[in-house]
């Protein structure tokens, strides 16, 4: 009779094998979480940014016939009456509108006009709403009276600035 050698089980390698493609898949999979999560913070700093953008350009259309022209990137918040407190003139209701939206952006935060805002009636408290990373803005105004609002920030690991613009009639 003859005596038959039959192995049942799993080899060393067949294992060793299983466990390198598992690890492979593991490591495409957190990849690709890794991404998701870079991606969906870009989402929300668009969103936010546009978001910031049409705050602008509804103080603008709130104040009709004043000239919310000339607030540049680079340009720190104008020295403005705070109007929720005071009566306001329309000039000085166009200072307050420009120097509440570049401090609510987030690259003057530090700015002492900025920090004065910061109160919890006008802009919210000190670390309640940072804005954007580098967050800027602009408000341009062509002579067809069209509003463009720029909002530029910059994103972790980009090396470039991110910016959007909104177009409107004002």
């Amino acid at each position: 009779m003859k005596h038959m050698n039959t192995q049942r089980g799993f080899s060393m390698i067949e294992l060793l094998v299983a466990v390198l493609v598992m690890g492979i898949g593991v490591l495409g999979i957190t990849g690709l979480q890794m991404v998701s999560l870079q991606n969906n913070r870009g989402a929300l700093m668009r969103g936010e940014a546009v978001q910031l953008a049409y705050d602008m350009l509804d103080r603008v259309r709130a104040n009709p016939g004043s000239n919310y022209d000339g607030l540049n990137l680079g340009t720190a918040p104008p020295a403005a009456t705070n109007c929720n407190a005071n009566n306001c003139t329309e000039a000085q209701m166009v200072t307050f509108d420009q120097a509440v939206w570049k401090c609510s952006l987030g690259n003057w935060n530090a700015d002492a006009k900025c920090v004065a805002f910061r109160n919890g009636t006008i802009l919210p408290a000190a670390g309640a709403q940072p804005g954007l990373p580098a967050g800027d803005g602009r408000v341009a105004v062509n002579a067809a009276g069209i509003v463009t609002i720029t909002v530029q920030w910059q994103e972790p690991n980009m090396p470039n600035l991110s910016s959007i613009s909104i177009s409107s009639q004002g």
